[in-house]
């Protein structure tokens, strides 16, 4: 059995902090906390299983941004709980297939924000267009806005033109 306690005190290698750091800009990309990139980055590159305990003192985060952290990550299916004898810590290990953590972050948080930002794009054209109408906008600045949401709208457009053939990879 290994002593989690001794381990969890051992300094991060530099292959464990990159993994971390990049955890975490990866996740604040896509406009998930910091800490939930870091807590995967960690787990993905321990040789054994931590306890939130563990996670929090390697990390240097809160139990409760590391409890918020883990829990977000179960739900996406990219750790699990795993049980260790004689211990009444819950303990977490990386679920290997990236895939199951792909699809959720796809299912969670990309695909509902793209149709979010479609609604968006339709309100602000409203706007745009009441505007218009009501003389809030000069006959130039209107031209430069719906010229710019024209762009915005072909880009949207493009993007919700990729949703099936990312669904069929995934």
């Amino acid at each position: 059995m290994l002593d989690t306690a001794t381990n969890s005190s051992a300094a991060l290698s530099a292959a464990q902090m990159e993994m971390i750091e990049a955890g975490g800009r990866l996740c604040q990309l896509i406009g998930v906390p910091r800490s939930v990139g870091q807590i995967y980055g960690l787990l993905f590159m321990s040789p054994y299983p931590l306890s939130l305990d563990d996670i929090a003192e390697r990390l240097g985060i809160s139990k409760g941004s590391g409890s918020t952290g883990t829990r977000q990550l179960l739900t996406w299916n990219a750790i699990r709980r795993v049980w260790m004898p004689g211990e009444r810590r819950d303990h977490f290990v990386v679920e290997p297939d990236l895939g199951n953590l792909i699809r959720s972050t796809y299912r969670d948080l990309l695909k509902p924000r793209l149709h979010s930002s479609s609604e968006r794009i339709e309100r602000i054209a409203d706007a745009l267009r009441n505007e218009g109408a009501d003389g809030k906008l000069s006959e130039s600045e209107l031209e430069v806005c719906a010229k710019r949401l024209e762009m915005l709208q072909r880009l949207q457009k493009k993007l919700q033109s990729l949703i099936p053939i990312a669904e069929r990879f995934l």
